[in-house]
């Protein structure tokens, strides 16, 4: 199942029992896997995914932390990166690992969503099977035996070109405990080993019945993130106005070194699609409630799409890119400049929001 576009959220019964049908898939470029997979876990609690992860949008960055593969984000709270994504709902997530068909058995029989690391060069199902490898996640909500009593697992994966369907142990398996060595063919998300990584998660009912967040609620947290930022000597992730500044002085420090820039063009993935949702998020609110300071939020979340492009692709690129040293602070000043711009806008919201604060 696709979800092109959302409507109103409400709980229901899971879709999937693991028997019958397609488990749900959620997939909007330029979301990155991890957007993707919690997306199609939402889903499948009868959250709709926009209205979940749309929500909040934010600057957060951890100097300290690997960034080499797709579904990177750097993890704020103990409640683990999904509720980071997902704030104003009950959903947390927890990293973990195993290392054989039984321990990823255990661990999908006791958690309510669970999402396997990866590595595309051992997946028959994707185009760098046995090619390439690239760190990826997928979800993984059932498993079965085969009448010769072999395992199979249920993998299902929304980014394109799309597979889902039960696949051998043996495949699974090879994928998740993978070295996934460095691949000049994809030099950002290989040389990371997989090591039987697992993101567990649990999404639980809202109190009252609804996936909605007011937006008025959602505004006021992300412009609240945004101002009260925070990026001293001793803060692990930098957050906010006062995290990106850094961030973008940190690039410029950089100019000089285009292996520490490339960093950027994984890091900034997370980012650039939360704020793409976010405009998605506003859009959608804008044409329900008629609230029209909303459409300009909207706009603005784009221009912070574009502005992340511009940056990531100029950090991928630096060694072959002439002018380095003056095109870096002008895509960083233009990237702070769409993020304040944003940030004005949600205020001009604010001021509204005694017409509808839904």
């Amino acid at each position: 199942m696709n979800a092109g576009t959302t409507t109103e959220a409400t709980a229901r019964p899971a879709r999937w029992d693991g028997v019958t049908g397609s488990y749900p898939q959620w997939y909007e470029d330029p979301l990155s896997c991890l957007h993707t997979t919690l997306g199609s876990v939402l889903m499948e609690h009868g959250l709709e995914p926009v209205d979940v992860l749309g929500a909040a949008c934010e600057f957060a960055f951890a100097p300290g932390d690997v960034m080499c593969e797709e579904f990177y984000r750097p993890a704020q709270s103990s409640r683990g990166v999904a509720a980071d994504l997902c704030p104003y709902h009950d959903v947390e997530s927890a990293w973990t690992t195993g290392s054989d068909a039984d321990d990823l058995i255990r661990l999908i029989e006791t958690h309510s969503g669970v999402i396997v690391a990866v590595d595309n060069y051992h997946l028959p199902f994707r185009p760098a099977f046995h090619d390439v490898h690239a760190a990826h996640l997928v979800v993984v909500p059932g498993w079965r035996r085969t009448p010769a009593g072999d395992v199979e697992f249920y993998v299902s994966d929304a980014q394109p070109p799309g597979f889902q369907g039960w696949l051998s142990a043996e495949h699974l398996v090879n994928s998740w405990t993978s070295g996934n060595p460095s691949d000049t063919q994809d030099v950002f998300f290989s040389s990371r080993e997989i090591g039987g990584r697992v993101l567990t998660t649990k999404v639980r009912p809202q109190p009252d019945g609804s996936g909605t967040v007011p937006t008025a609620q959602a505004v006021r947290g992300n412009l609240d993130r945004w101002t009260n930022g925070t990026a001293g000597p001793s803060d692990r992730v930098w957050t906010g106005r006062a995290g990106l500044r850094r961030f973008v002085e940190r690039l410029q420090d950089s100019c000089g070194d285009p292996e520490a820039l490339r960093s950027a063009y994984t890091f900034g993935w997370t980012m650039q699609a939360q704020a793409f949702l976010h405009g998605r998020f506003a859009q959608e609110r804008a044409h329900r409630t008629r609230q029209s300071p909303l459409l300009e939020v909207a706009a603005s979340a784009d221009r912070v799409v574009s502005a992340w492009s511009n940056v990531r692709l100029l950090s991928a690129h630096a060694a072959r890119t002439d002018g380095i040293t003056e095109l870096i602070p002008r895509r960083g000043a233009e990237l702070v400049l769409a993020y304040e711009q944003l940030a004005a806008d949600w205020r001009l919201v604010l001021a509204g929001e005694g017409a509808d604060p839904r």
